[in-house]
């Protein structure tokens, strides 16, 4: 099973790559089997790939906790378009333990992405889910929450995540 990173580990800051149409099965079966295996163990929201250590555009929301996602839970090679004002809320990710902090984001979001079977689809989405969305769209672009903070907030965190990076074996570049 792929292991959670956490920060520090350098899979996390990278842009991760397009999965290749026609998708392939075995390996996105292999990789959704992992990431929701770790969304549960962890009992997450939400999970990016490069989370489990694949640079792929894949993720995946429990819909349990999202249910305007209307069933949708694999999201590969997803785009998005925020809108609406902004809003801020607290955030936190499973790879970044024990650290919330309040992020700006913008309110809405439409956002366009293939199941893990191909069939594309697009949703409208606000609150939760569409910051749920912002969030693990970040991932695949090597973007954690806390890269939105201010200076000073992100200043006052510096101990907290090395002291997670070094537990990790990772180093820490914040």
């Amino acid at each position: 099973m792929r292991r959670l990173q956490v920060f520090g580990s350098p899979v996390l800051s990278r842009v991760s790559n397009p999965v290749e149409e026609p998708f392939d099965r075995d390996f996105l079966a292999s990789l959704m089997r992992d990431m929701e295996r770790t969304l549960a163990l962890e009992e997450g929201l939400g999970l990016a790939a490069p989370q489990v250590g694949e640079n792929v555009r894949v993720f995946l929301l429990e819909a349990t906790h999202v249910p305007s996602v209307g069933g949708h839970r694999v999201f590969v090679n997803p785009s998005v378009r925020p809108s609406g004002p902004l809003c801020r809320r607290e955030e936190g990710c499973l790879s970044v333990p024990g650290v919330y902090e309040d992020v700006m984001r913008p309110s809405m979001v439409t956002v366009s992405a293939s199941d893990e079977s191909g069939n594309r689809f697009e949703l409208a989405l606000d609150g939760l889910a569409a910051r749920a969305v912002q969030h693990e769209y970040d991932h695949l672009d090597g973007i954690l929450f806390i890269d939105r903070l201010g200076t000073l907030r992100r200043r006052l965190l510096r101990g907290r995540l090395a002291a997670i990076a070094a537990a990790s074996g990772g180093r820490s570049t914040f």
